[in-house]
C-alpha cells in the first residue's frame, strides 16, 4: 500500500493538553474508575476531551506527572484517540485493558503483556510502515509490566495476541487453532495500537487482565467473578507503577 498524502491530519485542538510524560490508554470502562481511586483523585478531577469524546486524569505521584486518557473499543476508535494523543504530544504509552485467554492454564485474573499481535481487524492496514518493519510492542514497557507484575505475585505472562473487529465471531475453530500457534488471548484493540505507534515512531506497549477462558473451547467469563476485580485493582498498580518506572 502506498502511502499517499492524507487529506486530514491529527492535530492539536485548542484546549487539549500538552502531553510530556507517561500515560495510561484505558482500553476497559470500568478501570478508568479503579484508577482513580488508586490515584486518590476526585470525580471532579475527570475531563472531557472532544474528538473524539474521551476522559481524562492527570496528577503527580511523587513529584512525576502521569495521565490516564479512555475509552476506546475496538481498533478503529483506538486508533483516532491514539492518533490524537501522539499529535498531543505523547509518547510513551501503556495501553491497560482485558482480555480473553486462549490456553486453559491461562485462568481469569491473570495477566498478558502483549508483545505483538495477530491483525483480524481492518484498520492496520491503512498505515503502511517500511519495508522490513514490525508493528511490536516497546520492550522496555513490557518488561517493567511483567516485573511489576511479579513483584505483586500476579501470574504475568508475555507473548502474542490475536485481535479482532468481530467480538461475537470468536469461534471454536479459530481459538483452537490460534491457540495451538502460540498465540495468548485474544482482545480488540492492540494490533492497530502496534502499528500506529510504529508509525508514528512512539513507544507503546501492552497490559492486559484476563477477564473470560475460552482455552477449553467454552466460554466462562470473569465479570461476575470477585477475583477477577480483586486481580484488576492489583492490575492498576502494575499500570501505574510501571508507567512511572518509564521517567
Amino acid at each position: 500500500m502506498e502511502d499517499e498524502g492524507v487529506l486530514i491530519e491529527p492535530r492539536r485542538i485548542p484546549g487539549d493538553p500538552h502531553i510530556d510524560h507517561p500515560i495510561i490508554l484505558n482500553l476497559f470502562e470500568p478501570y478508568l474508575e479503579i484508577l482513580r481511586k488508586e490515584l486518590k483523585l476526585k470525580k471532579t478531577a475527570l475531563k472531557r476531551l472532544r474528538f473524539p469524546s474521551m476522559s481524562c486524569y492527570t496528577t503527580a505521584v511523587d513529584g512525576k506527572k502521569i495521565s490516564i486518557f479512555g475509552t476506546p473499543l475496538g481498533a478503529p476508535q483506538a486508533a483516532i484517540v491514539l492518533e490524537r494523543l501522539i499529535a498531543m504530544g505523547a509518547r510513551k504509552i501503556l495501553a491497560f485493558g482485558c482480555c480473553g485467554s486462549l490456553h486453559p492454564d491461562l485462568k481469569i485474573g491473570h495477566l498478558v503483556v502483549p508483545t505483538d499481535a495477530l491483525s483480524e481487524e481492518g484498520t492496520s492496514a491503512h498505515y503502511p510502515l517500511p519495508e522490513g518493519a514490525e508493528a511490536k510492542g516497546d520492550e522496555k514497557i513490557s518488561e517493567l509490566c511483567l516485573e511489576k507484575g511479579r513483584e505483586k505475585n500476579m501470574k504475568a505472562v508475555a507473548g502474542k495476541v490475536w485481535t479482532t473487529d468481530a467480538l461475537f465471531r470468536e469461534t471454536r475453530g479459530k481459538v483452537e487453532r490460534y491457540g495451538e500457534m502460540g498465540l495468548l488471548a485474544v482482545e480488540m484493540e492492540m494490533s492497530a495500537l502496534f502499528t500506529i505507534a510504529r508509525y508514528r515512531k512512539a513507544r507503546l506497549g501492552g497490559l492486559m487482565v484476563v477477564s473470560d477462558e475460552l482455552g477449553l473451547l467454552k466460554w466462562k467469563t470473569g465479570f461476575l467473578n470477585p477475583f477477577f476485580w480483586f486481580a484488576s485493582k492489583k492490575a492498576t498498580k502494575v499500570a501505574i507503577e510501571s508507567c512511572l518506572a518509564l521517567f
